[in-house]
């Protein structure tokens, strides 16, 4: 959290003598008594210098942001590190009242004046947006709101999962009527916001809204082409709404690894059930009992998981994305059998291919897409090591094989699609084989790694060569990869062993 006072900040501009105003996120916060690290404000003339005399005056950085519109940036340091964003931008119009006219939302058109008195806080809210933050509302300024930057589609949705906000009626249907114009936004746009609406708490619920608004077929068309897919039982729901039970499930998995994190609307919280929406949620014996197979394992998930991939994200930022992937493959490898029952034959290996696909149209870092990726591939595997309870020691090598640091993650999501899968007609036994092989997963990861997932080489390319009188080729590698695995499962434990295990496979040809 940023410790620089802010009051210095103001006081600087204040200084100066000239109008200028708070404006956007910061003084909704202030208003809402919400913290908040970034400033916005707006003078009649001389924005960029502003910024400029800000960074000087308090040793940061400073960078013009867009020098027609004349708005610069200084980036503010506090003792550890942590910065602050002061945007300073010169007025779109002559006239304020006008200027915050151009705004997205009501809520963010409220002005506070820090050119005069410091001792009088003067607000500017011409469209009443202090009324509609103490509705809950989300309300266009205007009609016109959304054909001058269509993200702001995207925005109101964020402002719904950042505040516990609901869109009002007529916004409501200025969205839907605006939704095709979402397509013309820059990708790295809409990805920043869905990167605030997906991982956030109660994101399952925050897809549905994304439906219903119109906008998911224009951001995540893999998501929207759930809708009305039907399955076979266990499964009681459609895709689409399983897919968004699996991100219930794992915000509840969420809850345990972080109680409390965020405080009020933010929170991580076992999934309740919601008016109008039929998603049926594990019962109180599941979670106790998923609480205990998780308890020796938590201080370590929270670790793995607050690993960053890029970008300042983390992996526990990009599992809920892998949740809502996890089954983009089925619509397309959906079959019907002879009596009856649907499957859907490699539909893991068919939504690699589309989530690569939208990683690239998202613009995604590669760390993050091939997370992504990884975790959709793999995340029957849990399952398939579950259904032979308890997994062998090889079967386990060679989950950890293909699935690599995303094991523990991956067990995650299967316990997550389980629970969701299960819920409304739960199933004792499968239960604690899918809970037994989570907790071998995770065992095997965190305590034993080095033996059984990553044993160190007993020999390496050139002793394999020199020992065998063998040529550098593909075979060498596999040879490798082979004894790895016999290491790994106890069958080869010295320089010798290692030796003759390799005799033994040169010899009859294996």
């Amino acid at each position: 959290m940023y410790q620089f006072p802010i009051s210095n900040v103001l006081s600087f501009i204040r200084a100066r003598n000239q109008p200028a105003w708070l404006v956007g996120g910061y003084v909704r916060d202030w208003l809402l008594g919400r913290p908040s690290h970034d400033l916005d404000v707006i003078v009649p003339e001389g924005g960029i210098s502003l910024a400029r005399a800000v960074a000087a005056a308090f040793g940061g950085h400073f960078f013009v942001l867009d020098a027609a519109r004349d708005v610069g940036r200084a980036i503010l340091y506090d003792e550890v590190g942590a910065s602050l964003d002061v945007d300073v931008a010169r007025l779109r119009t002559p006239d304020l009242l006008d200027d915050l006219a151009l705004r997205d939302f009501t809520i963010n058109a409220i002005a506070l004046d820090i050119g005069g008195d410091p001792d009088v806080q003067r607000v500017v809210d011409p469209f009443d947006g202090q009324v509609d933050l103490m509705r809950g509302l989300v309300r266009a300024v205007t009609e016109g709101a959304f054909l001058d930057d269509p993200l702001r589609m995207l925005r109101g949705v964020r402002h719904v999962a950042a505040l516990g906000f609901r869109i009002e009626n007529a916004t409501v249907n200025l969205i839907r009527r605006d939704a095709a114009l979402l397509p013309t936004v820059a990708a790295e746009r809409v990805r920043d916001e869905l990167l605030r609406i997906i991982p956030a708490p109660g994101g399952w619920q925050h897809v549905r809204l994304l439906a219903r608004l119109d906008l998911l077929r224009h951001v995540l068309p893999e998501t929207a082409a759930l809708i009305g897919v039907t399955q076979s039982p266990p499964h009681y729901q459609d895709v689409f709404d399983h897919t968004r039970a699996v991100m219930a499930h794992l915000e509840g998995i969420y809850a345990l690894l972080w109680p409390g994190y965020g405080g009020g609307d933010a929170s991580y919280a076992r999934p309740q059930p919601v008016a109008n929406d039929a998603t049926v949620m594990a019962d109180d014996a599941a979670w106790v009992e998923l609480a205990e197979g998780l308890a020796p394992y938590i201080a370590d998930l929270r670790e793995h998981l607050a690993q960053p991939l890029a970008s300042g994200h983390t992996r526990r930022d990009w599992l809920p994305w892998a949740a809502l992937a996890h089954d983009w493959g089925k619509p397309a490898m959906r079959s019907v059998e002879a009596g009856g029952r649907i499957r859907f034959l490699e539909h893991d290996h068919w939504g690699t291919l589309l989530a690569e696909a939208r990683g690239r149209a998202l613009k995604l870092a590669a760390d993050e897409s091939a997370y992504v990726i990884r975790l959709v591939d793999q995340h029957m595997r849990p399952g398939h090591l579950a259904h032979d309870y308890p997994p062998s020691r090889r079967a386990l090598y060679r989950f950890f094989r293909d699935a690599d640091t995303a094991g523990p993650d991956c067990a995650l999501l299967s316990l997550a699609d389980h629970l969701a899968t299960y819920a409304a007609q739960p199933d004792p036994e499968r239960w604690g084989h899918r809970l037994g092989t989570t907790r071998l997963i995770l065992e095997t990861y965190f305590r034993e790694r080095s033996a059984r997932v990553d044993p160190a080489p007993l020999l390496n390319g050139w002793d394999v060569m020199a020992a065998f009188g063998l040529s550098p080729g593909p075979r060498i590698g596999e040879l490798l990869e082979g004894l790895r695995e016999a290491q790994a499962v106890g069958e080869v434990t010295t320089r010798d062993q290692a030796l003759a295990w390799l005799a033994l496979q040169i010899g009859d040809g294996s």
